[in-house]
């Protein structure tokens, strides 16, 4: 009887637990737009890199009670490009630029753990990225007067493809803030950091950090 009088009352608390979180679980979707900064670096690169990409997705916000909740972010389009300059000596009395350029795409999802203390609120957690489009551009350039690559143009270009990409692992934390506009819509600017685990390319030390900074029109559904 005793053991009986326990399990009805810890099935109890658990049912008023349950009843209480489903009562105050609230979901919103949104879609989201933004650009990030990302810089390139590694060992077996020749410098660091750093430039600008665009973000186009969605998310998923879920507020499970009043302070703990789940945001999942879906990155359509994520663009991680990235390019650095060095100066470069063609033959001797000879010298130019060399640029170097990448134009990395993703299909990203973020699943982050939100704590929401007001409409303010933080996040934490895993992004995994699966490779859209790797590109890269060099061009050469000289600088020294009177000569050229062939009798004409003193700059040249070659463009190829990446292979090899990985897929691309995260560790991302950042911070948002709800702006209430009408009934069931806000207005929600938010800020990350990704650091980058993985390497961009199979067996070359390439890992890129980004500071990602945009912009969700949340519409409440539940």
């Amino acid at each position: 009887m005793k053991n009986t009088k326990t399990l009805l009352t810890v099935a109890s608390l658990m049912l008023l637990f349950a009843s209480n979180s489903f009562a105050q679980f609230k979901m919103s979707v949104a879609p989201v737009s933004g650009m990030s900064f990302n810089i390139h670096n590694g060992s077996d690169l020749n410098q660091s890199g750093n430039g600008f990409g665009i973000v186009a997705g969605a998310l998923v916000d879920m507020q499970f009670n009043k302070s703990i909740g789940l945001i999942t972010n879906v990155g359509f389009y994520d663009n991680r490009s990235g390019s650095y300059k060095d100066d470069i000596t063609f033959q001797p009395g000879v010298v130019g630029t060399v640029e170097n350029s990448v134009s990395l795409s993703y299909f990203t999802i973020e699943p982050l753990f939100k704590f929401q203390p007001s409409t303010f609120y933080l996040m934490v957690g895993p992004a995994i990225g699966f490779n859209l489009s790797a590109e890269n551009e060099i061009v050469e350039t000289i600088t020294t007067p009177g000569w050229t690559f062939d009798g004409e143009n003193t700059t040249r270009k070659s463009k190829g493809t990446i292979r090899n990409t990985n897929v691309r692992f995260e560790l991302k934390a950042g911070a948002g803030y709800n702006i209430p506009v009408a009934k069931g819509f806000d207005i929600a600017p938010q800020v990350t950091f990704g650091y980058g685990l993985t390497n961009v390319v199979e067996d070359v030390q390439w890992k890129i950090l980004t500071f990602q900074a945009n912009i969700a029109f949340k519409f409440a559904v539940l």
